[in-house]
């Protein structure tokens, strides 16, 4: 089974090195190699715009053989690409970790680190919605910070998560996204002319919503409702089962649409992990049992200890979406983040999950 655009379909792929050459039922290519993917469905690798780590690999560091070895873990759970997700305590950690990560951007094996996402320290305050990022680690958006950070990085940030509703806000957004830069507004509380105004000054994502707010909201103006309404927004979701019930995922795929609908796993390093103590950055997290990852003593979640392959079944299975939706919505961001590039196939077991 192929896993195209047009939706799952039964035929043979003809594929020279890297580049597939045909597509279509009983292809005749005498001299090929014959792979038997009867059982699998085939389509181009998962990207993860959102991701602090996973196999016991941490990016809160400055050691850039941690994201070697993330990207050799990851294409055995569907990863072929990834954004760095990372942030330090205070603007200097912040670049500090950016200069010294900088060079494994484009050059890892495995998995391919496309640049870096900055989830911080330009998001809300308020308890609740700044989720688990600490306080102090918080600054106001400042476009000349956010370029000394882009500097220490050597250009390499790709994607950038801000909360609107900061003074200086609107500036960035059209300051970052006029230089080709993905803004996503996330972790704020941001009424709903402000989530529009930053859409017209160029944002154009919203980092899991439902997620990075409040615990108790009001029933209609609040940030979900708010999000749902602004049609010119992508909006990733967390299907892991713990940050949205099952059901939840489900009533926000439809809200949304198939075209606005993206995964990520919002994963740190305890993915595919034994339970334990881990750190996240300065923070000291407990992953219990259930998979959940929490700040100690707190009901706060902070991340995920979800791989990938499980978030598509997932996807699929919450959403009732099918295979189809359900990878597109996984792997449809290397237009945006890898566009030209010839992205590397991927063969998984569907319907049947990995149990």
């Amino acid at each position: 089974m192929l896993a195209l655009p047009s939706g799952p379909a039964r035929a043979d792929l003809l594929c020279e090195g890297a580049r597939i050459v045909a597509i279509g039922p009983d292809l005749d290519a005498p001299g090929a190699r014959v792979i038997d993917a009867g059982g699998l469905t085939v389509g181009p690798g998962f990207i993860d715009i959102h991701v602090h780590g996973g196999g016991r690999h941490s990016f809160f560091t400055k050691d850039h053989q941690r994201i070697e070895a993330y990207a050799a873990w990851a294409p055995r759970n569907g990863v072929t690409s990834f954004l760095v997700s990372t942030v330090g305590t205070d603007p200097g950690d912040t670049a500090a970790i950016l200069s010294a990560l900088a060079p494994t951007i484009g050059s890892t094996a495995g998995a391919e680190a496309l640049g870096f996402h900055l989830e911080g320290p330009f998001l809300s305050p308020e308890d609740g919605y700044r989720g688990a990022h600490p306080l102090e680690n918080l600054a106001r958006p400042d476009t000349r910070l956010f370029e000394k950070l882009q500097t220490a990085s050597g250009d390499r940030i790709r994607l950038l998560t801000v909360a609107p509703e900061l003074e200086g806000c609107l500036e960035l957004i059209r300051s970052v996204s006029s230089r080709g830069i993905c803004v996503a507004l996330g972790h704020t509380n941001a009424d709903f002319m402000t989530l529009a105004r930053a859409w017209q000054a160029g944002a154009s994502m919203f980092t899991h919503l439902g997620n990075g707010c409040a615990l108790n909201i009001p029933r209609h103006d609040n940030i979900i409702q708010r999000v749902l309404a602004l049609p010119g927004l992508m909006v990733s979701l967390i299907p892991d089962g713990i940050h949205l019930p099952p059901f939840v995922v489900s009533n926000l795929i439809k809200g949304l649409g198939p075209e606005r609908t993206l995964f990520t796993t919002d994963a740190m390093s305890a993915a595919g992990a034994p339970p334990g103590e881990y750190s996240l950055g300065s923070l000291k997290v407990a992953v219990g049992g259930d998979r959940v990852v929490r700040l100690p003593g707190t009901g706060i979640l902070a991340g995920s200890s979800l791989r990938m392959i499980d978030g598509f079944y997932n996807a699929a299975r919450f959403g009732g979406i099918g295979a189809g939706q359900a990878w597109r919505s996984w792997s449809r961001l290397h237009n945006l983040f890898n566009p030209g590039a010839e992205i590397p196939l991927i063969a998984v077991p569907f319907p049947a999950g990995p149990g």
